[in-house]
């Protein structure tokens, strides 16, 4: 019964090395025909080539409705005798009649790849600016441990809109 179970199982084996080196040679073979014909394509297609033009001055008001435009969130990462010290900045176009970052998240890489909530900020805001930013210190912060940072902009210029903002992990190991 032993041998006829090992014989089985290497059966097998042999059969699903067969059929995966099949689909492999298929799609390499595949790929090299999609190639040429792409090749043949590029020798008889038009490409339009289009003009710029500068256009400076523009009454953008007759264009454009003057809403919210954020622009980008721009969150900083470094180190003092005190901690962590993160700083976000954000903007708009245009002047807001409120301008903020809220809801601040410092998360910690677990060792299993998850992550855990540290520190949580509720940011601040400002009025009638066109940008601004604020500034945190986490304390807690430990050598080599691996972060990101959360947070959401807002701003109000003739509409209100907000976007969320994620640092990206990184680790806190600065010299």
């Amino acid at each position: 019964m032993r041998k006829v179970k090992k014989v089985g199982q290497r059966f097998l084996s042999v059969l699903v090395t067969v059929l995966l080196s099949v689909e492999i040679s298929g799609f390499i073979s595949m790929a090299a025909e999609t190639g040429a014909l792409e090749n043949s394509l590029e020798q008889y297609q038009e490409v339009a080539v289009l003009e710029a033009i500068v256009v400076e001055d523009m009454d953008v008001s007759s264009e454009i409705d003057p809403y919210t435009m954020l622009a980008s969130c721009i969150i900083s990462v470094g180190e003092e005798s005190d901690g962590m010290h993160i700083g976000i900045s954000t903007g708009t176009v245009g002047t807001a009649s409120v301008l903020g970052v809220k809801d601040v998240k410092i998360w910690k890489k677990t060792w299993y790849g998850g992550w855990d909530l540290v520190a949580t900020s509720k940011g601040g805001e400002s009025y009638n600016r066109s940008n601004m930013g604020v500034s945190i210190v986490y304390p807690g912060a430990v050598k080599g441990a691996t972060y990101k940072i959360t947070c959401v902009h807002y701003g109000n210029v003739n509409g209100y809109t907000e976007g969320e903002n994620d640092s990206g992990e990184f680790v806190y190991d600065f010299e």
